[in-house]
């Protein structure tokens, strides 16, 4: 009876430690699925709101530009529209998702530059290089256009070895840089052997394929002013 009570004791042991093992391995699957699940929709969640931001931003972010060039006959309204625009486009260069954000600061730095503020449109054409998520196109245009707001500046040393770089590289920039290189070449202090090079460059964007119409044309009208200067 001994034997067998303890037999069965030891069953009953076996079967109520078996009981408890699937339990707590039972309960850590299920956790292990429930953290599966919640992580997997926190991903998409934030995925969502990701999404959700980018639209928001670049929903801003055209408002804008649709009310920096819509008509305003009021010069008040037309003032206060544009100043609270700027600040859209600001703050947006600021902590804008994606690429929104580097479109905003080129954005900026353009209303500024054509309103004088040459300090505050290099502010955020830096902003542009120096961040690190931004497409590289736009980093090249944001350096581009600093580098040509520095092509009348007394020592222009970095500027044009800046622009070199630039127009050595096959990106979407580099017509655009050939041109800031000619545009150093035709200033008031340029040498005839400067002027020469400036010839050369031009004559080499109006017969390129890839240079941009524009800058062709550009191009094509100082070659003509040069030739008529002799």
């Amino acid at each position: 009876m001994a034997d067998e009570f303890f037999s069965q004791a030891q069953a009953e042991m076996r079967a109520a430690e078996l009981r408890a093992t699937a339990r707590r391995f039972g309960g850590v699957a299920i956790g292990a699925a429930l953290v599966v699940l919640i992580g997997v929709g926190g991903w998409q969640w934030q995925i969502h709101r990701q999404h959700q931001a980018r639209i928001e931003a670049s929903g801003r972010y055209f408002t804008a530009l649709d009310g920096l060039q819509a008509e305003q006959p009021d010069a008040a309204r037309r003032v206060a529209s544009e100043k609270e625009n700027e600040a859209t486009l600001a703050d947006l260069a600021a902590q804008a998702p994606g690429a929104t954000r580097g479109f905003a600061a080129i954005r900026l730095a353009q209303l500024r530059a054509q309103k004088g503020d040459i300090e505050g449109a290099r502010k955020a054409w830096q902003g542009v290089i120096d961040t690190k998520d931004v497409d590289p196109s736009l980093k090249a245009l944001a350096r581009l256009l600093m580098l040509n707001s520095h092509i009348n500046d007394a020592d222009v040393t970095d500027t044009r070895k800046q622009l070199e770089l630039l127009a050595a590289n096959a990106g979407p920039w580099r017509a655009f840089a050939q041109e800031g290189l000619a545009a150093l070449d035709l200033r008031d202090d340029a040498t005839p052997k400067q002027h020469a090079e400036a010839r050369r460059l031009l004559t080499g964007l109006l017969q390129s394929p890839d240079a941009p119409d524009g800058v062709r044309q550009r191009a094509s009208i100082l070659l003509q002013t040069l030739g008529g200067a002799g």
